[in-house]
């Protein structure tokens, strides 16, 4: 049986397929597991409440969890939290890039990130 040049092209093909999925398989089965954290840590934070959703979410404190982090927040609008007593805080997760200008018009360091 003659085997035509894109039979031969196809066969390459698919067996460089196969050995790629099953190369990836083998490559994800030898990697060591995440270390379990050794401790939990517990932090508190202001935010403002249209993140009050995502931190109530079971599967955001799962996660969450499972990184060995217990997370409780107290809900304040953006320049609120730049003004209020922020002892024992342990983040502050404004809104805006001009809520945390604000604060670091006023001394408080705070960090806006963009996701």
């Amino acid at each position: 049986m003659k085997l035509s040049k894109s039979k031969i092209i196809g066969l390459i093909a698919l067996l460089a397929v196969v050995g790629v999925v099953c190369g990836t398989l083998v490559w994800r089965q030898s990697q060591p597991a995440p270390a379990e954290p050794t401790e939990q840590v517990s932090i508190t934070g202001y935010l403002g409440g249209e993140k009050v959703g995502l931190f109530d979410d079971a599967k955001f404190k799962a996660l969450a969890a499972k990184q060995g982090i217990a997370i409780d927040y107290r809900k304040a609008g953006s320049p609120a939290m730049m003004d209020t007593d922020r002892k024992g805080m342990g983040y502050l997760f404004p809104s805006s890039r001009a809520a945390v200008e604000y604060g670091n018009a006023k001394g408080v360091k705070a960090h806006y990130h963009v996701w």
